[in-house]
């Protein structure tokens, strides 16, 4: 199979692929099979999240209400690809998120694969089986990408500095590293494509939920008459009281399993103790030019959304609040400015 691979001003590549033995090299003809387009880095924005479950169907729900109730986001027509990472009790997502107009431009070429510049370059990095900060230099800013224990924890665009070791691989040209890094999709089972619906990804399960929900119709058909319709009815009832009293309780957070989500956040909760005060000094201490526009906390959860100069200096912050468990959420950058959120746990 020969993939072209290129970036929306058309330059690019050709590959030829070998599935079954999983090689990849250059290739010199004009045709080809599939055409891949990268979406710039720059183009994107991201969010590394973990979840106590595994269910994709769960996790994809909240982090689509997530990304609709996000006050920098919200007004914005975006779609979202993520790449599920199993962790001890749970699964890390890597989300990438980008503007549906960009898409469907890019789309209008006939392309067969919409991927991210990032994760073409993350998964050079993941084939390397290092852990640690790595950057891939660019003419508007270098993109640095950190890993430990062989999952993405943070992702840097249009860094002015050069931080950890630069992304290699042996053979390959530095030029066309994002490209070659797109097609490692086939051959490493990290499919990002903005033209496939999301959902799709979940088929498998949602057949599943079916076939279980279609034998248990089966069953409690015979018991209906003998009180199986009431105890459904009860049943139902207790869980949408959950949800209700999850969503009131959590009003940002999308009630899916509220049994599950709140064990999740009572877990990690349980790990650390420090006062609000010390949270809300810490977050007092800013410099840098940042300037804090929304600042929430509460039941051991916070989040600050904000303005900075540059995006070193919010990775500057969040480091301040690494005692919380800060994490950088979101950075969008509008002209001169860059707005981000972070949140953590204290």
């Amino acid at each position: 199979m020969i993939v072209r691979v290129e970036y929306p001003d058309g330059y690019g590549e050709n590959f030829e692929v070998n599935v079954l033995r999983g090689e990849i090299k250059p290739y010199e003809g004009d045709n080809y099979d599939r055409l891949f387009v990268l979406l710039p880095a720059e183009k994107t924005t991201f969010r590394i999240k973990t979840f106590p479950f595994s269910d994709k169907r769960k996790i994809l729900k909240i982090i689509e209400g997530e990304i609709k109730s996000n006050p920098l986001l919200s007004d914005k027509d975006l779609v979202f690809r993520s790449l599920f990472f199993p962790v001890d009790k749970g699964t890390t997502v890597f989300t990438v998120i980008a503007s549906r107009e960009d898409v469907e431009r890019i789309g209008e070429q006939k392309a067969d694969v919409v991927d991210s510049e990032v994760v073409s370059l993350l998964r050079i990095v993941l084939l390397s089986g290092k852990d640690g900060d790595f950057y891939y230099e660019k003419e508007d800013g270098n993109v640095i990408i950190s890993v430990k224990d062989g999952i993405p924890v943070s992702v840097r665009v249009g860094e002015k500095e050069k931080e950890g070791e630069p992304i290699r691989l042996e053979s390959v040209n530095e030029k066309i590293l994002p490209l070659f890094g797109s097609v490692l999709q086939i051959t490493r089972n990290t499919e990002v494509n903005f033209l496939k619906e999301e959902t799709s990804d979940t088929e498998a399960c949602l057949v599943k939920s079916a076939l279980f929900l279609l034998f248990s119709f089966a069953v409690l058909s015979g018991i209906l008459f003998a009180g199986g319709a009431f105890f459904k009815k009860r049943i139902n009832d207790i869980k949408s009281m959950e949800a209700r009293l999850f969503e009131k309780k959590f009003p940002d957070i999308p009630a899916v399993d509220p049994l599950t989500q709140l064990k999740g956040m009572l877990h990690s909760a349980s790990k650390v103790k420090i006062d609000t005060v010390d949270l809300m000094d810490g977050v007092g201490r800013v410099k840098d030019g940042i300037s804090i526009l929304k600042f929430n906390a509460g039941d051991g959860r916070f989040s600050i959304e904000g303005e900075a100069p540059d995006i070193s200096s919010v990775t500057s912050f969040a480091g301040r609040l690494k005692k919380f468990n800060a994490e950088i959420t979101e950075t969008v950058t509008l002209k001169d400015k860059v707005r981000f959120r972070l949140e953590g746990r204290y």
